[in-house]
């Protein structure tokens, strides 16, 4: 993305803001992109420091980030830990223009995501209590303004999630060697890669059957719903001095089953240590414990989950350009593969 050349220009599209909000001498500081195509940007400004992002030309609606920084903003006055939301500017709206596109501010939170390899036991309990306290806080949520669809409403109903794998599952080719053969960047292809997709292929037709079964099952059972953040991963959960001081990138918040998140966040950090899963869901449920329907849908939001995830990150593996991006993406789907692989050994 092109920045404005100038720092009267770069002023000038933060202008809706406060001064206390803008950055300083109009200095904005590119960070790696998240897989969601957003140009992310890190200034410093005199309140403090931010997070500009700057959303792919139609990606997003401002009535979407308008919701999402009414969550931010509720969830700041109800739970103990700053949630990184849209900061709301002088015209009492949660985005602005850039050129063509959509962007919003958010505060820069300070901190480190958890260790993978070695997740002590107290910085899990922290975690999950975290999200237990968000969950909690947002079974009261209401928001000031109904959307259609109502995205970011508590109650009870069926999970959207849940119905939107069983389609996509259904719809699903297991055969993937067709998609990238045929891919503009199939060069980078070599002989490691593609017994990482003949793996990946496997685990599929292994496991497809088992998930379909299991949505089927469940994905029309009434349970609770209530905005979660649904892409939880490991990276977006900071930590200070072993305790969680701040969660990051809520902007994939819908309706939905607290299972969502858990499963998301306890698969990034945990694989398949049962013992992990069990001690963290204790954990978790010292501050709201888990409804019979909630416990015993965990497998299916989870491997679900998991079959869908490796075939979407090796469509952006073989689509990014960005070398990072690159990166990180074909660590994912390496432990993707290695979930599915040993994913019997997960019990709850």
């Amino acid at each position: 993305m092109d920045l404005p050349k100038t720092v009267s220009e770069i002023e000038k599209m933060f202008r809706l803001y406060k001064p206390e909000n803008r950055p300083i001498a109009g200095k904005l500081q590119r960070l790696t992109g998240g897989f969601s195509g957003a140009d992310v940007y890190s200034f410093e400004a005199l309140s403090g420091k931010y997070a500009l992002r700057v959303w792919p030309a139609n990606f997003t609606s401002p009535d979407r980030i308008q919701e999402l920084g009414l969550l931010a903003e509720f969830l700041n006055h109800n739970v103990s830990i700053p949630v990184a939301g849209p900061l709301r500017n002088l015209q009492d709206q949660f985005s602005f223009g850039w050129n063509t596109r959509l962007a919003h501010i958010e505060p820069f939170l300070n901190g480190q995501p958890i260790d993978s390899e070695s997740p002590p036991r107290t910085q899990m309990t922290s975690a999950m209590k975290f999200l237990a306290e968000c969950h909690h806080a947002c079974a009261n949520y209401m928001p000031t303004v109904i959307s259609q669809p109502r995205i970011l409403q508590a109650g009870w109903g069926d999970s959207e999630s849940l119905q939107y794998r069983l389609r996509l599952l259904n719809k699903q080719d297991d055969e993937l060697k067709g998609s990238f053969r045929s891919h503009p960047n199939r060069l980078i292809i070599d002989e490691n890669f593609q017994q990482l997709i003949d793996q990946l292929s496997l685990q599929l037709q292994l496991w497809k059957p088992v998930v379909l079964q299991n949505l089927q099952m469940q994905a029309q059972q009434l349970r609770p719903v209530l905005p979660v953040f649904r892409d939880v991963w490991r990276e977006h959960l900071l930590l200070v001095d072993g305790q969680v001081s701040g969660l990051i990138d809520i902007n994939a918040s819908s309706s939905d089953s607290v299972a969502c998140d858990l499963t998301r966040y306890l698969g990034s950090v945990l694989g398949n240590d049962s013992e992990g899963w069990q001690a963290a869901l204790e954990a978790y449920q010292t501050v709201r414990p888990l409804q019979p329907v909630e416990w015993d849908s965990l497998l299916t939001f989870d491997l679900s989950n998991l079959l869908l995830s490796s075939t979407g990150c090796l469509e952006r593996y073989l689509s990014a350009t960005e070398e990072s991006v690159r990166t990180s993406l074909l660590a994912r789907l390496q432990c993707y593969v290695h979930r599915l692989k040993t994913y019997h050994q997960l019990q709850l």
